[in-house]
């Protein structure tokens, strides 16, 4: 994986996930590949994570009875190399809008856990622990 700079990670996000796109679009009501094009101005990347990943896409795969592995993996993906960014912007919004969605009401958080690389999985542990929320089986300290 690569660092991704903040300029850069509203497209990779459609690039890697071209399903937020109907949730771009709606965000900021213009066709997705417009509005994330990096001299776009009025990109907020918390939102993003927020309105086009973490709550229409990850939250309702993480509570389907059989969830969409490939597209978890991909969002997880994407998660880790926000997380991994030398942007301190891309490093909080990932943690308050897409971790922290997995603390949301009915969101069966440990069904995230196998579709996570090891920065956001130990990101999220360490998350779990300070909310004191009880780890998934098989990540007890």
């Amino acid at each position: 994986m690569t660092e991704i700079s903040r300029e850069y990670a509203p497209a990779l996000l459609l690039e890697m996930i071209p399903e937020a796109a109907e949730h771009i679009a709606e965000l900021y009501e213009m066709p997705a590949e417009e509005a994330v094009k990096t001299e776009h101005p009025t990109v907020d990347t918390f939102d993003l994570l927020g309105d086009a990943l973490a709550r229409p896409i990850i939250v309702p795969e993480l509570r389907a009875q059989t969830p969409d592995a490939d597209l978890l993996r991909r969002c997880f993906d994407y998660t880790e190399l926000l997380l991994a960014s030398p942007s301190l912007l891309l490093r909080e919004a990932a943690y308050f809008q897409i971790l922290e969605a997995l603390l949301g009401e009915n969101v069966p958080y440990a069904k995230a856990f196998p579709y996570m690389r090891s920065r956001t999985r130990q990101r999220a542990l360490r998350m779990l622990d300070g909310y004191d929320v009880e780890r998934p089986e098989g990540f007890e300290s």
